[in-house]
């Protein structure tokens, strides 16, 4: 099966903080891929180490087998790698559709000709997939939470990606929207898409998920299926706050 992305050795230090060390772990064509651990565990700048907003200290990330360490946001994204972010950041007085029109021309080379009724149908398809069809001329401002989590999840499908990270699609949602939230994801593995995603919804991230990568305090501490990861001492530890470092113990 194809690597889509190899995460080799990364480590990253803000000051005198280590907040990775040494992680290292691939994502399969087609996978989907959930990073685990406590608040603090290192998984969204992990996201931000692969999507080019922050620097690592040491080790390589590669996209499709190409090194990419380093690029520029804008360079990652073109290259095919598209993410959410916690916080949904739409263009607040954008209709949603623009939003998503943003997402399509942002992704397009500059050389490939001018804006056409294309992007805005593939735009109508973005909307409906994520259920926002009906929302398509509301401002992003007046979208509820869960609307905006899911039009920023289209806005980043508007990049054309081969490779999406979901940065927490769930946080402080409804039951019913984690629910929702969960739907999309599979629906876009139908798609064909892969998918490294965080969540802190356990039941989310093993329901959804091929395999679970845990990490705690900047350390990967387990990889494997859903029903190894939840159950292992280590994760287990981890989350009750228990679990001690090497220099610790």
């Amino acid at each position: 099966m194809k690597r889509v992305l190899d995460i080799h050795h990364i480590t990253v230090h803000f000051g005198s903080r280590t907040i990775l060390k040494d992680v290292s772990f691939s994502v399969h064509e087609g996978e989907i891929v959930s990073l685990i651990g406590p608040n603090g565990a290192g998984k969204t700048t992990l996201f931000n180490v692969i999507s080019g907003l922050v620097p690592a200290f040491s080790g390589d990330v590669l996209f499709l087998g190409r090194p990419i360490t380093g690029w520029p946001p804008y360079k990652v994204c073109r290259a095919g790698i598209a993410r959410t972010f916690q916080i949904a950041r739409p263009f607040p007085d954008m209709t949603a559709e623009e939003n998503v029109l943003i997402g399509l021309w942002f992704g397009k080379n500059p050389a490939d000709g001018p804006r056409t009724l294309s992007d805005q149908r593939e735009a109508a398809d973005l909307l409906d997939l994520v259920g926002l069809h009906e929302k398509r001329r509301t401002p992003a401002k007046e979208l509820t939470l869960s609307e905006q989590r899911r039009l920023e999840v289209a806005r980043a499908l508007a990049t054309r990606p081969s490779l999406l990270l979901l940065d927490e699609i769930a946080a402080g949602l409804s039951p019913h929207a984690v629910n929702q939230a969960a739907q999309l994801v599979l629906s876009l593995r139908e798609r064909g898409m892969t998918i490294l995603l965080v969540d802190h919804f356990l039941n989310l991230t093993a329901r959804v998920s091929d395999r679970l990568v845990a990490l705690d305090q900047g350390e990967k501490i387990v990889e494997g299926s859903p029903q190894e990861v939840l159950h292992h001492p280590e994760v287990l530890s981890a989350y009750l706050g228990e679990r001690e470092t090497a220099e610790e113990a």
